[in-house]
C-alpha cells in the first residue's frame, strides 16, 4: 500500500529535526548522560510504593546524620536521585536550557567540575551551618535525618557561571535576576535548601576561572538572539511571514 501524502512529507519535515536533535544532544554528553542516570533512578522511585521510595531517598539523602557517619558515599549517590517526577522533568527542561548550553560552550570536563564545585561546597556549608544551628537550640533536633537529595546545588552554581558566557550587555541583568529569585525563595520559604541554593550561586560566581578561557558564541537561542539584537546592524524591513532540591 502506498504512503499517504501527508504522511510521508510529515516525516520528511521531521527527519532533519530529529536529526539535529540527536546532534545536540550528542554535543553535551555529560549533560544528557547524567539526565539518562536521573530517568533510571526515577524510574526506580516510580516504582516503589511511598513507604520504599522515602526510605531510598532518606538513605541518600546529606543530612547531619549521614554525613557524620557516611559522608563520602551520600554526597555522591544524593546527586543522582530527583525526589519526584515533577523534579525529574523540571531538570530535563533547566539542564538542557543551562548545563548543555554551557558544556557546548566551555566542555564537559569543566562543566562537571563546576557542578561538583556547587554540589559539594553548597552541600557542605549548608550543614555547617546546620550544625551550629542545631547547637544553638535554633532549629527541631529532627533536623539530623530530614530527607535532601537532588541536583539544584549543582544547577545554581553552573546556572551562575554562564552568567560570564552571556554578551557583557546581559550579564548583569541575568544575574540579578537569578539572585533576586533565589533570595526572594530563600526569604519566603526560610528553608536550608533554598538558602543552599544561594550559597552555590555564589560558589558559581567564584568560579570564573573555570570558564576564563571560553570562546565562542552563546548556543541558547533566546539569549543568542538578545545578543545579536544588540550588536548587529539594523537590517531591512521585511514580512514576517522554564526541603527538596
Amino acid at each position: 500500500m502506498p504512503a499517504l501524502p501527508g504522511i510521508s512529507a510529515l516525516a520528511g519535515s521531521l527527519v532533519p529535526s530529529i536529526r539535529r536533535s540527536a546532534a545536540y544532544v550528542r554535543s553535551a554528553p555529560a549533560t544528557y548522560g547524567y539526565l539518562a542516570i536521573l530517568l533510571v533512578t526515577g524510574c526506580i522511585v516510580a516504582r516503589l510504593s511511598n513507604p520504599l521510595a522515602d526510605r531510598l531517598l532518606l538513605a541518600q539523602s546529606t543530612n547531619l546524620h549521614h554525613l557524620a557517619h557516611d559522608p563520602l558515599r551520600v554526597l555522591l549517590s544524593s546527586a543522582f536521585w530527583a525526589p519526584g517526577t515533577y523534579d525529574l522533568l523540571t531538570s530535563a527542561i533547566l539542564f538542557s536550557l543551562v548545563l548543555a548550553v554551557v558544556e557546548r560552550r566551555v566542555g564537559s570536563r569543566q562543566t562537571v567540575a563546576v557542578f561538583a564545585i556547587g554540589h559539594l561546597g553548597a552541600t557542605l556549608t549548608t550543614a555547617a551551618g546546620l550544625w551550629v544551628a542545631l547547637y544553638l537550640g535554633a532549629v527541631e533536633q529532627s533536623v539530623v535525618n530530614v530527607r535532601d537529595v537532588g541536583t539544584s546545588y549543582g544547577f545554581y552554581a553552573v546556572a551562575a557561571i554562564m552568567t560570564y558566557l552571556l554578551a557583557r550587555a546581559l550579564r548583569a541583568p541575568y544575574a540579578l535576576a537569578l539572585v533576586a529569585y533565589l533570595g526572594t525563595t530563600a526569604l519566603l520559604s526560610g528553608g536550608f535548601g533554598d538558602y543552599g541554593h544561594l550559597v552555590a550561586a555564589a560558589l558559581g560566581f567564584a568560579s570564573y576561572p573555570v570558564v576564563r578561557h571560553a570562546t565562542g558564541p552563546v548556543t541558547t537561542p533566546i539569549l543568542a538572539g538578545l545578543s545579536r539584537r544588540r550588536v548587529a546592524p539594523m537590517a531591512p524591513t521585511a514580512p514576517v511571514g522554564g526541603t527538596e532540591r
